[in-house]
């Protein structure tokens, strides 16, 4: 018998470049864009499931592993700590799209959390080179703490539901 499970996958709008022209909030009577309903899990048959070729024994050394990359350090070009990485966005072809910035707050507590795109980090390996000592952006702090909020599909149809009520 086949245990089914369900995937959840973050997705995020692109934040405005500042060569973008500025757009104004819409007001109430302005009708809001639906989030997508989920479709409800249907069994998958053995015959649609994608076939595994290859079962890797070992990490390349240009691979992360993902427990590295949450967690890790972030600074900026100048050395400023920005703040840590706090979550992964995998894409269905299970590439790293973006990853989701932790800054400012105390502890854990209190922080924005800000995407950024995978392309944009530069990754420095340890001395020993089996895990990762710190990530740069170019970002600052700053920048980061006036880009928008990332909200995760849940928030965001946790919002939708709260204005329908």
């Amino acid at each position: 018998m086949l245990a089914s499970s369900t995937v959840a996958l973050a997705q995020e709008a692109a934040a405005p470049s500042a060569a973008a022209p500025s757009v104004a909030a819409p007001s109430a009577a302005t009708p809001q864009p639906a989030v997508p309903q989920a479709k409800p899990v249907q069994p998958v048959a053995p015959t649609d499931l994608r076939a595994t070729a290859a079962y890797p024994e070992r990490q390349g050394a240009s691979q992360w592993l993902g427990l590295n990359l949450i967690g890790a350090k972030v600074i900026s070009s100048n050395g400023e700590a920005v703040g840590r990485i706090a979550n992964l966005i995998v894409d269905e072809n299970g590439t790293v799209a973006s990853v989701v910035i932790e800054v400012g707050g105390l502890l854990g507590v209190g922080g924005k959390r800000v995407a950024v795109t995978y392309q944009s980090l530069q990754i420095a390996r340890t001395r020993s080179g089996d895990a990762i000592d710190h990530i740069i952006i170019a970002a600052t702090k700053d920048d980061l703490l006036r880009a928008a909020a990332f909200k995760s599909l849940r928030e965001q149809m946790a919002e939708l539901q709260a204005k329908k009520n």
